[in-house]
């Protein structure tokens, strides 16, 4: 064999051996043992856990479906094995993924809308509609039995790629549907992706009927059997008489008892007094806000008269999660106009409580305004806790599922009129890529990145060696 064959043969092998290592895997060489690194590490960004301490961390690991490893970006790094994915954020912002606490995402599909402004969905249509606005957790907050058979159907399918909490309706409308949510268990998991939440009771209307369902007695007995049997209650009640009547009945239920071991919950609380605050404050009942609910398109397409007479105490979001009682905000998905799906727009509203049409809101909207962190909180490790899981969802801690979510900037530190201007990039759940926005440059993008990000690195390579090789050649013909 002649000098110039072997050389290109050395050339070829010199040039595989350097690029495989370097350039088709994602980290380059690591001597940690495979079977032992983490499956995924998340760094070079600004890494949001919701806990306390740390409140921020430089890196995390992935090892399944829980997150391994929070911290140091050298020390994680560090535990990379031939076999890890790297994500670089590239200053980006990491957060646990959103919890929708009361919504409607997979039961309201086919619901057309206010006034023809929303068309009907397929399943797969609502379902990547959440993805895409980052919610990783949704609950079904009015689930009748033939439903919660069709839920269960998807789930055993594998078509539920986010988790859904059902919560189980024992009366609707006045209408009571007897005691067959007994045949489950409180908290009851068919799968990963699939349990018991709690019950629903529909105690009211809406604020402008002033309309109970439901009396004290018949109330009651609703509340007390669904109680003792351990389940978490949810309860939709809107104006302050109908709550009245809910505090007295979820009261006389815990009968002393905390309710940090229910989580008995108040959907709505739209007319809401001070005595009220101070006693669900008091009992530690959760109060359910829904963010998008009385933002500046109230002014335009709301004009009720009872807004302005009751305007001291409605959609208090501000003053219900400054009394410290225990606080969850959400969307009531899809039953809200305008709402594109994003979880970050529904903070949006929240924060400046202007809505889709961009008006100015009132000054009682201004009075009870969210700060970032306190809507971020609400539909994080909150609404963890008022779906009894801040044990496994919620925050990025060790030992939690690796449900998260990748936006393109800071919510905390973005001016608050630019917040509608963060896009969600890549949702995860269970340590696996559900959605990645086209263009993202992120894990999953189905857009072909530039024909010289694929080129230049081999070529790098090849190039010095190819010039080497041709020396030598030349240099052994002299």
């Amino acid at each position: 064999m002649n000098q110039r064959r072997m050389g290109v043969i050395i050339l070829i092998i010199l040039s595989l051996l350097l690029t495989s290592p370097m350039y088709f895997t994602v980290h380059g060489f690591s001597d940690v043992d495979a079977a032992t690194s983490p499956d995924t590490i998340i760094h070079n960004g600004d890494i949001l856990t919701m806990e306390q301490s740390p409140a921020q961390v430089e890196a995390i690991a992935i090892q399944g479906e829980s997150i391994h490893a929070i911290g140091n970006e050298s020390n994680i790094l560090a535990m990379a094995g031939p076999d890890t994915r790297i994500i670089d954020l590239e200053g980006r912002t990491l957060l646990p993924g959103f919890i929708d606490s009361h919504s409607h995402w997979i039961s309201g599909r086919h619901w057309t809308g206010w006034e023809g402004e929303r068309q009907p969905e397929t399943l797969e249509e609502a379902i990547e509609s959440a993805l895409r606005g980052g919610w990783t957790s949704v609950t079904e907050h009015a689930v009748r039995e033939d439903f919660l058979d069709e839920l269960r159907t998807l789930d055993q399918e594998d078509r539920l790629p986010f988790r859904v909490s059902a919560y189980l309706t024992l009366s609707q409308q006045g209408e009571n549907l007897g005691d067959w949510y007994l045949a489950y268990e409180p908290g009851q998991e068919f799968s990963s992706k699939l349990r018991i939440g709690g019950v629903k009771i529909f105690m009211d209307d809406w604020v402008t009927t002033f309309h109970h369902y439901l009396n004290q007695s018949e109330l009651d007995t609703l509340v007390h059997e669904a109680h003792n049997a351990g389940f978490q209650i949810s309860i939709h009640s809107v104006v302050d008489n109908a709550t009245d009547i809910v505090l007295n009945a979820l009261e006389s239920a815990l009968d002393g008892e905390s309710n940090d071991l229910y989580r008995h919950r108040i959907e709505h609380l739209v007319l809401l007094r001070n005595d009220q605050i101070e006693r669900m404050s008091s009992l530690g009942i959760i109060a359910s806000i829904q963010f998008l609910w009385f933002t500046s398109d109230v002014v335009d397409y709301y004009q009720y008269p009872i807004y302005q007479e009751y305007s001291h105490i409605l959609a208090r979001w501000r003053d219900i999660v400054e009394a410290g009682m225990p606080s969850i905000g959400n969307t009531d998905y899809p039953y809200t106009m305008w709402y594109n799906g994003s979880a970050i727009e529904a903070v949006s509203w929240s924060v400046t409580r202007i809505g889709a049409l961009g008006l100015t809101p009132t000054d009682w909207m201004l009075n009870q305004t969210l700060t970032v962190e306190q809507a971020l909180r609400l539909i994080t490790i909150n609404a963890a806790y008022g779906l009894c899981q801040e044990d496994i969802i919620g925050s990025i801690k060790v030992g939690k599922l690796a449900d998260l979510v990748v936006l393109s900037d800071n919510p905390l530190t973005v001016p608050e009129d630019s917040l509608e201007d963060i896009d969600v990039l890549l949702t995860m759940i269970g340590g696996k890529i559900e959605y990645t926005k086209e263009g993202s440059g992120l894990p999953g993008d189905v857009t072909p990145p530039p024909l010289w990000t694929i080129l230049l690195p081999p070529t790098l390579v090849i190039l010095p060696l190819a010039t080497i090789m041709v020396f030598m050649i030349r240099k052994n013909r002299c």
